[in-house]
């Protein structure tokens, strides 16, 4: 059950969209909002140069701008969310954090169940298109299930859920099921790429999707359907299949990387995120 929200506010077009769909979470369970600003001071040092004498105070004068600056969008973003979640009646409550943006609100999941949150946020105020590497990092360290829309929005009636058997698939399928944000009563397709066409690589996707259909039915999810996927780009697949259905939702996993890329997501789910035509139910 879903009794606390948090919205992580960017000064981004899916924002409001974001904020949309926690008030809709919130009505339909009587739950709570929080609206969360970070300012950002670890992305505001890095970009102040301090130079030869008599450049440092010059350096500090820029470094005070600029987080007043980013106060300010701050304010005006809670404003904006206060004013849409008292519109619709829902309880809520207003938090300005300063810091690192991603440790922020991986701090204020603790203690909600859900965050939901922009595809294109960055969350540093003073530079909106600076890719900060935040959502991979708020997805992979958090300790509840983000939902991730993006500038459009869904009543969630059908579900695509890419499941390829793996421990981050299986965490994304289990948080929905126990969250169960839109209830059972949804049209859900399971979908597994698989690695071959040869006849023991397409049964183990089978076996692997009825696997995962039983798992919703005990949970009383009645309208599951299953389809193997030729093999290719992954992440093209799932996106060849999203297109063609139309699904209202995606639920998948936010894959492990390498060591080498630890900031950022794995292949699929960065493909997925970037292209996706709508939101995306991922957990850590």
């Amino acid at each position: 059950m879903i009794k606390r929200i948090v919205v992580a506010l960017d000064p981004d077009q899916d924002t409001p969209i974001a904020t949309r769909y926690a008030i809709r979470l919130a009505k339909r369970f009587d739950a709570s909002l929080t609206g969360l600003a970070v300012v950002d001071t670890s992305n505001i040092q890095p970009v102040i140069s301090v130079g030869a004498y008599g450049t440092e105070v010059y350096g500090h004068q820029i470094w005070e701008k600029m987080e007043e600056e980013s106060k300010e969008i701050a304010k005006r973003l809670l404003d904006s969310f206060s004013g849409a979640v008292q519109k619709a009646d829902v309880k809520h409550r207003k938090v300005t954090r300063h810091g690192a943006s991603f440790e922020m609100i991986v701090e204020e999941m603790k203690y909600h169940d859900l965050l939901v949150v922009g595809r294109d946020s960055h969350f540093f105020y003073n530079e909106p298109d600076k890719d900060t590497k935040t959502l991979a990092n708020v997805v992979k360290n958090g300790v509840s299930p983000t939902l991730v829309v993006t500038d459009a929005y869904h009543d969630v009636e059908k579900l695509m859920v890419a499941f390829d058997g793996s421990s981050p698939a299986a965490r994304s399928l289990q948080a929905f099921v126990h969250l169960l944000p839109y209830g059972s009563d949804l049209d859900i397709e399971l979908v597994n790429v698989t690695a071959s066409n040869s006849s023991e690589d397409v049964g183990e996707a089978s076996v692997i999707l009825s696997q995962a259909e039983s798992y919703l039915k005990e949970h009383r999810f009645s309208y599951v359907t299953k389809v193997v996927l030729d093999p290719g780009d992954v992440g093209k697949r799932l996106l060849e299949r999203q297109l063609t259905k139309n699904p209202d939702l995606v639920v998948m996993g936010a894959h492990s990387v390498s060591a080498l890329r630890r900031a950022t997501f794995g292949s699929t789910t960065h493909f997925m995120i970037t292209k996706s035509e709508g939101p995306l139910f991922l957990s850590p």
